[in-house]
């Protein structure tokens, strides 16, 4: 290889790599303003163009004598067959990404959702593939053959300031729809991460809601979010998805979900005459439920609130009006019981359980040294309450005997437990009191922490 050569190879090498970093250069500057995908496209075109001109001149000059016009006429057959079998998924690939470039279904910075993918932001487009960002800074790598095939939903088309995200949800049958749909405007409108809307000419806070279908269990509600572009979807969605579960539960709106009843088989060939149901087990069709803790005797809530928080249990595990009405009498009795022994002192009331058996909780949490927990020391040392009499006697003395041998050795880490059964109650004293009469079975804890009565009711 003569210095000529050599220097000319060099040259065109030299030439190519510049014209391929100007060519970046001035794609970014123009890209940064526009973001449109086919600008995007054209330029990886052309450093391909760049690429394959410098290899054409480099074996030009190696070879002065071979004419490439005459080898590729005469090769045409060869190459057709080589990039029609080997390459056919390549062209394609290019081809599509051209015919994307061209009808722009979406540029740069969109919002996209393609069928079987994931929704995410359009960062890039090659020769060969799509890349497009989801959560977290993943990016799923789509060939542009395959995107170019399939339905896109497009949430910022031709919208270069914002875009819009879909957002359905689900309320049971008995739900005032009316109200959940205002509820569900206003978180969207409380979100810190979405835009006001026109519709109609008219300025508002939130797009409308829509009530759009009746599923099998369930009735939809849908809206469109409008984001900022260079807001991540989604951040915006699990902030609206929170105010609106966080709603729903303030409000009593039910999202429905579907009971499962399971069927167990013994796996024994019932005998002739033997019908199957002899032979099976089914599960109850009660799930677990936990109200929201519920503060009472705080100068706010009251026994009316923790009514209502029975009877919002009895419509979650869809209890008949008797099994709700026993509820209630329970619930009722209890606050009593812990209103006379401790008078006005914060409790936390909440409710749990299968419906099947339910148990009602009432506690206070206080810390060692605290007024409340010191009020008791000092009742625990005192004796008797004469005030307290009958059934409630028995709970009060519970508690005194839990807090002396809790609290009697400051080292001691002993939790005291009582129960019902436990303690031998005459007829006499069962009747009089509804809340023994009617419990499956009353408890009392106390630890160094809190003092628990729980009242147990099964339906079974």
């Amino acid at each position: 290889m003569t210095y000529k050569i050599a220097l000319h190879i060099s040259l065109t090498v030299l030439i190519a790599i510049v014209s391929m970093i100007l060519l970046e250069k001035i794609f970014k500057k123009t890209n940064a303003k526009s973001k449109k995908i086919h600008q995007q496209y054209l330029a990886r075109l052309c450093q391909f163009i760049i690429v394959i001109l410098a290899v054409a001149n480099i074996v030009q000059v190696l070879n002065p004598n071979l004419n490439l016009h005459s080898v590729l006429l005469k090769g045409s057959a060869l190459i057709v067959a080589i990039m029609g079998f080997a390459g056919q998924t390549a062209i394609a690939d290019i081809i599509s990404g051209f015919l994307i470039s061209i009808n722009r279904p979406f540029d740069i910075g969109d919002r996209i959702i393609a069928e079987g993918l994931e929704p995410g932001i359009v960062e890039d487009i090659t020769l060969r593939h799509t890349v497009i960002r989801i959560y977290d800074d993943f990016r799923i790598i789509v060939p542009n053959s395959e995107l170019n095939s399939k339905t896109l939903i497009n949430t910022s088309y031709k919208n270069e300031e914002r875009r819009g995200v879909h957002m359905q949800f689900s309320v049971s049958y008995d739900t005032d729809v009316q109200k959940a749909m205002d509820v569900i405007r206003d978180c969207v409108a409380e979100s810190p991460y979405t835009l006001s809307v026109v519709t109609n000419g008219i300025a508002e806070d939130s797009g409308p809601v829509y009530f759009l279908k009746f599923a099998d269990s369930a009735l939809i509600l849908e809206t469109t979010i409008w984001i900022n572009r260079n807001t991540s979807s989604y951040i915006a969605i699990t902030d609206v998805n929170l105010r609106v579960n966080k709603a729903f539960k303030e409000f009593g709106i039910e999202i429905p979900y579907n009971y499962l009843n399971v069927v167990e088989f013994e796996g024994v060939k019932p005998e002739p005459g033997e019908t199957v149901e002899k032979k099976k087990k089914t599960a109850p069709s009660k799930r677990h439920y936990r109200t929201n803790t519920l503060k009472i005797f705080d100068g706010g809530k009251t026994v009316e609130d923790a009514i209502t928080t029975v009877q919002a249990f009895a419509k979650k595990q869809r209890l008949d009006d008797h099994a709700k009405m026993q509820l209630e009498l329970l619930a009722e009795e209890s606050i009593g019981v812990i209103r006379n022994m401790f008078s006005n002192t914060i409790t936390n009331f909440w409710i749990e359980g299968s419906g099947v058996t339910y148990r009602i909780h009432l506690s206070f949490a206080e810390q060692m040294g605290s007024e409340a927990y010191q009020k008791l020391l000092n009742l625990s040392s005192s004796g008797k309450n004469e005030a307290i009499k009958g059934f409630a006697a028995h709970i009060w003395e519970a508690v005194l005997k839990g807090l002396d041998v809790t609290m009697g050795d400051s080292t001691a880490k002993k939790d005291y437990e009582w129960s019902i059964k436990d303690d031998k109650l005459n007829e006499d004293e069962l009747s009089e009191s509804i809340l023994a009469a009617m419990a499956s079975d009353i408890k009392v804890s106390v630890t160094r922490k809190k003092v628990e009565l729980v009242v147990i009711k099964s339906s079974q």
